[in-house]
């Protein structure tokens, strides 16, 4: 086979100055200590060319069937061809590819394939469409390479124009360094992973749609400080796990059973043929800053050893966990509806301090230390759980809504509410509650609505701080609304099913203070604030025969 060299050095044009280099671990943190600008250097996003200082090729013209780029400069692709591009430059090369108009279809291998360079830039032609398919799987030393664009090191994608990656053998787009998605309209459909970054992906802009029978995005190192990361910033992305989230079957019985949303288990892969069909994974911490994402996944919606969501919009539809991180969950921005789930959000410790969320599972809607994940990195799975009584679920802002078919709040460890609005409903006669801990439960500010079937809330009895009240009502359904004496609207919850049951404290209600109560239009009551609960199990508040502990997570 004959190769066909090309090689000019061409000056990048660059219009923004050159920011510093990838920092260690900068996902773990809210959005104020997260400089995006420190993730990527001004050739990532610069999208500007000139074919008058580039090297410009038609592939349709050519003989060969691989094309070797062996320097640094900037390169025009176009043209139908039946071939590879291979980047074979020096290691400190910056590589640039624009595609303008071309379908590289390799047969065997990768359709562009970078061995070495310092960074491989792609860059989508405005107004172009371009296609990469990929062909049967090449080895290279141990590593076994399968993917339509792949690079050895730093990868960007940058542009107006629109990619479609077909990853027929093995993975859609890899890097096995670090990875960033600046623009474009990029599609992928891929037998395993969709965009997979070993060291890092960030994705700033763009739209992305991901098809993948793996993860849709994934990086996978944990092995190196500062490594293993993903951050998205913004941009539009679309994830399909696997067959998606599915048709999850009512159970027939078992602790759901009666209630009709009861889901059956997922079914965990487990040993070295497990494949892991997660939306958005990060070996160490995955944050979401900006941006609109949309994920169906057969597993988790979000996974990673520690979550941060502090914007963005989040639609998740899950088969498994809606967000999991195996150590740290926040929330603390954005808007998060997990509509479908086993359970909605888990860690060892959840955070919820801002944006709203609202949450419908068929188990817990949110979890500290709670979960078992066996599809995790290095096979890893509730091993990291592994704090028991000193979780921790923190609410102290923003709006929660959580239906739950098990319990609503859960954790093996303390609750402590100190702030925002959080709605929570679940039927107590599945054997579960709507509030559920095993230390202590505290709540010290914030409005808590809590409504329920079967007139008892496991847990709630020892719920401390300030006044509680229950209120009977007569199997109501739609939306309550919580009001002050002055008909100013504190609280609106929709439980989305019917309640006998409502229980009320506020921050912004005293001991004596007037308040009134709607189901949908109707008053079901006008009253008084006043505590009246007690661990004695006031008005069948107690926790019938559950002890003081509440039921730990097995």
């Amino acid at each position: 086979m004959r190769k066909h060299h090309f090689g000019r050095a061409v000056a990048l044009l660059v219009s923004l100055a050159i920011l510093s280099a990838f920092p260690a671990r900068p996902a773990a943190a809210t959005a104020e200590t997260v400089d995006v600008t420190t993730l990527y250097k001004a050739r990532d996003v610069d999208a500007s060319w000139s074919p008058a200082k580039a090297e410009v090729i038609d592939l349709s013209a050519l003989s060969p069937t691989t094309l070797t780029i062996s320097a640094a400069g900037d390169y025009v692709l176009s043209g139908v061809w039946q071939g590879q591009v291979i980047i074979e430059a020096g290691k400190d090369d910056k590589v640039r590819l624009i595609l303008n108009g071309v379908s590289i279809t390799s047969p065997q291998g990768p359709a562009i394939y970078e061995k070495q360079a310092d960074k491989l830039i792609v860059t989508l032609a405005e107004g172009t469409s371009n296609t990469l398919t990929d062909g049967a799987k090449v080895q290279d030393g141990d590593d076994e390479i399968g993917a339509a664009l792949y690079a050895e090191d730093d990868l960007s994608i940058n542009g107006a124009g629109e990619l479609t990656a077909h990853g027929t053998a093995k993975h859609g787009i890899q890097s096995k360094a670090d990875l960033v998605l600046a623009g474009g309209r990029v599609t992928i459909d891929a037998v395993n992973d969709g965009l997979r970054g070993r060291n890092s992906v960030l994705v700033l802009d763009g739209e992305l749609r991901v098809t993948a029978g793996g993860d849709g995005i994934v990086s996978t190192r944990e092995d190196a400080e500062g490594k293993g990361w993903v951050v998205i910033s913004g941009g539009n992305v679309t994830v399909q796990t696997g067959d998606g989230a599915g048709e999850m079957q009512a159970r027939s019985s078992g602790k759901n059973g009666g209630w009709g949303r009861g889901w059956t288990e997922p079914v965990r892969q487990t040993g070295d043929n497990a494949v892991s069909q997660k939306g958005i994974k990060a070996a160490t911490d995955l944050t979401v800053l900006d941006g609109t994402l949309a994920l169906d996944c057969a597993d988790d919606g979000l996974h990673a050893a520690n979550v941060t969501v502090s914007g963005g919009s989040l639609s998740v539809r899950s088969g498994d966990d809606g967000l999991h991180a195996d150590a740290s969950m926040r929330v603390d921005g954005g808007v998060i509806d997990i509509s479908q789930c086993y359970e909605g959000v888990e860690g060892t410790d959840v955070t919820i301090a801002g944006g709203s969320l609202r949450i419908v599972a068929s188990d817990d809607a949110v979890n500290a230390a709670g979960g078992n994940d066996q599809s995790g990195f290095g096979g890893r799975g509730n091993d990291r759980f592994s704090r028991g009584d000193s979780a921790m679920l923190a609410i102290s802002g923003g709006t929660l809504t959580a239906i739950a078919g098990g319990d609503a709040l859960d954790s093996n460890g303390s609750i402590l509410i100190t702030g925002g609005v959080t709605g929570v409903w679940a039927a107590s006669r599945t054997g579960e509650g709507a509030i559920d801990f095993n230390g202590s439960g505290t709540v010290s500010g914030g409005t808590l609505l809590v409504a329920s079937t079967g007139g008892v809330m496991q847990d709630t009895a020892q719920l401390t701080g300030q006044s509680i009240l229950s209120v009977s009502v007569q199997g109501e359904q739609g939306p309550i609304t919580l009001l002050n004496g002055d008909g100013d609207t504190l609280a609106v919850f929709d439980p989305e099913n019917a309640y006998d049951t409502v229980l009320i404290s506020s921050d912004r209600l005293a001991d004596g203070d007037a308040l009134t109560l709607l189901s949908g239009e109707a008053q079901v009551f006008a009253g008084t604030m006043s505590h009246s609960l007690s661990g004695g199990g006031n008005q069948g508040f107690g926790n019938q025969g559950f002890g003081g502990g509440g039921r730990r997570r097995r």
